[in-house]
């Protein structure tokens, strides 16, 4: 089964770009070949093209819907209408229309199973501020999720919840120990964790 995980969002304008970070690790990761991800700004027309060949489409976003900052979602929405699945949606626009307009260039009317992921987001109208500190605490909550949704496999998982472990912590002694940078660096670079 082929899957495509469309992750979008701006990383300039505080948690807007909550989609495109998880995006970023994601690709990072040593994926099944069958599990291709893409970060994109915004959902513009050019991706119908990537949809021809998918079994399922997975949007990441950040997700507005009524729910404490850093909730995590996935949600299986192969059978409801564009509309509804994308109220939560920050890009809501995007995702509705390229829901909708992918169904209709299906060939022969085939159907792919879509989900919408995402997390809470506490502000989208900061331009250049850094994430909240409540939607950065379940990235790695929501990169399982998607990669359990994925059935990208449980080594995978485990591998990639130990390496946010450690990037979390290496990060947390970089911002307490700047001195730190540079031989933090040279390890990290070694690692077969993700960059």
């Amino acid at each position: 089964m082929r899957t495509l995980i469309l992750c979008v969002g701006n990383e300039s304008i505080s948690d807007d770009g909550i989609g495109a970070r998880i995006g970023e690790i994601l690709q990072s990761l040593p994926l099944p070949a069958n599990i291709q991800v893409d970060v994109v700004a915004r959902l513009r027309l050019d991706v119908l093209d990537q949809l021809v060949d998918v079994d399922h489409l997975v949007i990441v976003d950040g997700l507005t819907a009524e729910a404490e900052p850093g909730t995590s979602t996935v949600v299986d929405v192969t059978g409801h209408s564009a509309a509804v699945v994308a109220s939560g949606c920050c890009h809501s626009r995007d995702v509705a229309d390229i829901i909708r307009l992918a169904r209709d260039v299906a060939p022969d009317g085939a159907e792919f199973m879509i989900t919408i992921a995402g997390v809470r987001v506490e502000h989208v109208d900061r331009y250049g501020a850094t994430f909240s500190q409540a939607v950065l605490s379940a990235v790695s909550r929501i990169v399982d999720l998607l990669l359990l949704t994925t059935g990208a496999g449980l080594q995978l998982r485990l591998f990639a919840a130990e390496s946010l472990r450690q990037s979390d912590r290496q990060s947390d002694r970089i911002s307490r120990e700047p001195s730190a940078f540079c031989s933090w660096r040279e390890g990290y670079e070694l690692s077969p964790n993700f960059q």
